[in-house]
């Protein structure tokens, strides 16, 4: 082989190198890693009128029809709840559209809480209807309605 020839071959080599070295590379796809989703927000689970309530914080005698010399009770069920959280209770005298009550509740543990409120008038309710209204944190009422007779 001659001198020229192995220098062509030598000069052919180097250019091939070169143009496959200098091709795109592929970039490494970055890792896409996910956001947690979001924990869910604190709600009003449920709201339960009674006569009474017992030491776990159960509902006894759930009614929504009480005699006027009955203490009226609403427990409150929040869920996914953070301590401060704030529950509170709006009772109404539908028929003259008046608040008897309004008690606010700050909630001091995280997740499920259960709340208790009451009304109680020595001389008895004037019967009818009246509702009782829940909020959490300030957000839209959930409403039970509820009758003295």
């Amino acid at each position: 082989m001659t001198r020229s020839l192995v220098f062509l071959m030598i000069i052919a080599l180097t250019a091939t190198v070169a143009f496959v070295g200098c091709g795109k590379k592929e970039e490494p796809k970055p890792v896409v890693q996910e956001a947690p989703p979001p924990p869910p927000a604190p709600s009003v689970a449920d709201v339960v009128l009674a006569k009474g309530f017992d030491a776990s914080w159960n509902a006894v005698d759930p009614t929504t029809v009480f005699t006027p010399k009955d203490r009226i009770n609403v427990l409150v069920k929040t869920a996914n709840a953070l301590p401060g959280n704030s529950v509170v209770a709006t009772w109404w005298y539908v028929k003259t559209n008046q608040v008897i009550k309004s008690d606010t509740i700050a909630l001091r543990e995280a997740g499920a809480n259960n709340t208790q409120f009451f009304i109680e008038r020595a001389k008895g309710w004037p019967t009818g209807e009246y509702r009782v209204d829940v909020t959490l944190n300030g957000g839209a009422p959930r409403s039970t309605a509820f009758q003295v007779h």
